[in-house]
């Protein structure tokens, strides 16, 4: 038996098909990946997160300990604003991708991946020379993601805060919930409009509830581990332990953007250096011409000859075509290009098309 978030039984009583994630019981789906898929597309999809690791990082040495750790300018953020990074080690491979939230000068909030959070919060106290006060609230805190064009209204009609309707995306406010503290982000991991919503671990089966009963008159299902896959494909993010993983680097893996601090981050020397020279390998978005669905760790070929790895793919039910990522070697190929993925023994032609599959419509 894996660990169970506080929805494990609300699972359960929906229907709910239960797999092994990162070593949680979390539902793959309840009715089916597409039609969960389209239902935050067009209407909303609630999806239960709590497995997510969440660190706070607090005192006067806080600024400087992000600093050290991340390859992104702090001063992006402000109290109330979030933004994507990464931790690197020191050859600027990545150790988890996350979401670092500004709550004041000297109060963040981080929400790592479920299978490297025992990994990153080793990491932190490693390099934690600056003296932050550093709290795993992983286990009290629940997460709660409500994606799709129609999430506002729902959430409004649940909370009835104006701040709500005017938050622009990344950014969040601490709210109340039955009494407690609250952090509702605009945010989110599908490529719709949504909200993230992070709270405690005992208000969720009440949040969870109240959430479906607002949104079954406008569409919304609750959707599993399957149409957030297929949803974030789409969007073209990155997965830990496909897109990224400890060899290879934020320039690799597509997400050479993060790359903006001045400060003496760990891994600096080679991703800098990556990002002003390139990089040995770069990531591709691709689309299948031919039948058949590429996924994870098949072999692409160009002219006969292996050039990388895939590392997503999947049947994409708004394009209703098969759609992936891989990482090639940087340099042998252009969008547009065609190529070929090896399934099964033949190789399926594909063409290279730009990231991401479809643009962010919030």
């Amino acid at each position: 038996m894996g660990n169970r978030t506080p929805l494990y039984d609300a699972h359960t009583a929906l229907g709910g098909r239960m797999v092994d994630f990162a070593g949680w019981e979390l539902p793959v789906m309840y009715s089916s990946i597409v039609e969960e898929h389209h239902a935050v597309r067009n209407a909303a999809g609630v999806f239960d997160v709590s497995h997510m690791g969440e660190i706070e990082i607090a005192g006067k040495g806080a600024k400087a300990l992000l600093e050290k750790l991340l390859p992104t300018r702090l001063a992006k953020l402000a109290p109330g604003k979030s933004m994507y990074s990464c931790f690197c080690n020191e050859a600027g491979g990545v150790i988890d991708d996350l979401f670092v939230y500004m709550k004041s000068e000297h109060e963040y909030f981080l929400v790592v991946n479920a299978s490297t959070a025992e990994k990153d919060l080793a990491w932190i106290h490693t390099w934690n020379t600056f003296g932050a006060t550093v709290r795993d609230v992983s286990a009290t805190t629940a997460k709660i993601d409500l994606q799709g064009p129609r999430s506002k209204e729902i959430v409004l009609s649940i909370i009835n805060e104006k701040i709500i309707s005017e938050l622009p995306r990344f950014c969040f406010a601490e709210l109340k919930y039955e009494g407690d503290a609250m952090i509702v982000s605009q945010s989110g991991y599908t490529g719709e409009y949504g909200f993230e919503l992070y709270l405690p671990a005992s208000k969720t089966s009440s949040l969870w509830k109240k959430i479906l009963e607002a949104g079954k008159p406008l569409g919304l299902l609750p959707c599993g581990l399957g149409a957030r896959d297929t949803l974030r494909l789409e969007a073209a993010y990155s997965l830990y332990g496909h897109e990224l993983d400890e060899a290879t680097t934020p320039v690799e893996a597509g997400i050479g953007w993060v790359i903006s601090s001045e400060k003496e981050y760990i891994g600096k020397a080679v991703i800098e250096k990556q990002k002003r020279d390139g990089a040995p390998r770069e990531t591709i978005c691709f689309e299948c011409l031919d039948k058949g669905i590429a996924r994870e760790r098949c072999d692409v070929v160009r002219k006969g000859k292996k050039i990388g790895i895939t590392t997503s793919g999947t049947f994409s039910p708004t394009l209703k075509k098969s759609i992936g990522m891989a990482r090639v070697a940087s340099g042998v190929i252009s969008i547009g290009d065609e190529i070929g993925i090896e399934v099964r023994g033949k190789a399926l032609k594909s063409r290279v098309v730009p990231r991401p599959f479809l643009p962010y419509r919030g």
